[in-house]
């Protein structure tokens, strides 16, 4: 379950409720700090760290076509990560916050997972 602390920040574990109407404003992975202004920013920093940092998990998860669609006229708000391949962010919050999570369950590392809100 999620687990909303007094110093409002999000650790992921389970759940799957975004706190009504907060914004995330910082991210942290595996002690990498990064300003961010949306969910989608998160989801962004999510795979590029995982493009950065293990290319071959990154080219598994290029098989989800939701995130990665095969057709470029099919994004709604297409993001271009370092490889030059086109990724959707244009999910509503919870929908966001689930991919992230099922994105990083599905790894073979354990992750450290903070979300600044």
């Amino acid at each position: 379950m999620q687990e909303l602390t007094d110093d409002k920040v999000l650790r992921l574990k389970n759940g799957h409720l975004v706190p009504d109407g907060l914004r995330p404003t910082k991210f942290i992975i595996d002690e990498h700090d990064f300003s961010v202004s949306s969910w989608s920013d998160v989801l962004v920093l999510s795979l590029k760290y995982i493009e950065k940092n293990d290319l071959q998990l990154f080219q598994n998860l290029k098989h989800n076509h939701v995130i990665f669609k095969t057709a470029e006229d099919s994004f709604i708000s297409p993001v271009e990560l370092e490889d030059g391949t086109l990724m959707e962010t244009g999910f509503g919050d919870q929908d966001t916050l689930d991919k992230i999570r099922a994105i990083l369950q599905s790894t073979r590392w354990d992750y450290e997972i903070q979300i600044g809100l």
